[in-house]
């Protein structure tokens, strides 16, 4: 009776031990920067589309023996750094343009649908590749149909006008941008420089003009007074009273 006992005790430890070794093997946890793809099974999404793969996001599932596969997509963001050299702006003006951009791999149907097509078992390096290309690609677009004028001036509004263009073409691959800042705008040509003179002088001319016809009012209202010009854009007109006219008054 003792034996008996003793080998249904071991029995029932080693259907546990075997039970929660298969449950180890075949649970799979994810945290919530990353989805954990479940390939082999089909369900059909909202659009009506059928795509071969479950996914799991930020909890946990069990993995079907036999007939699924799981791979881990990383969804935490990434910095894409953005360089375009010799980018022709509208007028033939070619530019250098810099810029950052924030990217990440979406968590969410449908465009995770498009990510597991084009990025599932691809390394980090592959994704970052191909999403610095496809923004790139989008600049030099942009560039194409701003003057020089437009994309130096207001840097914000370009970063803007980027956006919405790139937007389509990374939610199309699989890729969520979330900012995008333009750096650094310059050209080898040296035409923003010369712009930038052009303006100076003509600021500095209109102050000339702006002074002389001060200076000649103050002469007008108080002759014989003297003008100078103080630090921050600030004028000082000093007049003595005249002695005939001291010698008037007494």
């Amino acid at each position: 009776m003792t034996g008996l006992l003793m080998v249904g005790a071991i029995t029932v430890f080693v259907v546990f031990v075997a039970l929660y070794l298969m449950v180890k093997k075949l649970l799979w946890v994810s945290t919530p920067n990353e989805a954990l793809i479940f390939s082999g099974t089909t369900r059909q999404l909202g659009d009506g589309r059928s795509v071969g793969f479950r996914f799991v996001r930020g909890g946990r599932a069990l993995r079907r023996p036999l007939v699924e596969k799981v791979d881990v997509l990383d969804l935490s963001m990434f910095t894409v750094v953005v360089n375009v050299t010799a980018a022709f702006s509208k007028g033939g003006i070619p530019l250098t343009v810099q810029g950052v951009a924030n990217v990440k791999l979406p968590g969410e149907d449908p465009l995770l649908s498009n990510t597991v097509e084009r990025f599932l078992g691809r390394s980090r390096e592959e994704i970052y590749y191909i999403a610095k290309e496809t923004l790139e690609g989008n600049l030099r677009g942009v560039l194409a149909s701003l003057t020089p004028e437009e994309v130096n001036e207001d840097k914000q509004a370009f970063a803007t006008k980027l956006l919405d263009e790139a937007e389509h073409d990374m939610s199309r691959i699989g890729l969520v941008l979330d900012t995008l800042k333009i750096q650094n705008v310059t050209d080898e040509v040296n035409y923003l420089q010369s712009i930038g003179r052009i303006r100076g002088a003509g600021q500095n001319q209109l102050q000339a003009i702006a002074e002389a016809e001060a200076r000649a009012d103050a002469l007008d209202a108080l002759p014989g007074s003297s003008y100078r010009r103080l630090a921050m854009w600030r004028y000082l007109v000093e007049w003595t009273k005249p002695g005939w006219l001291l010698s008037d008054h007494g």
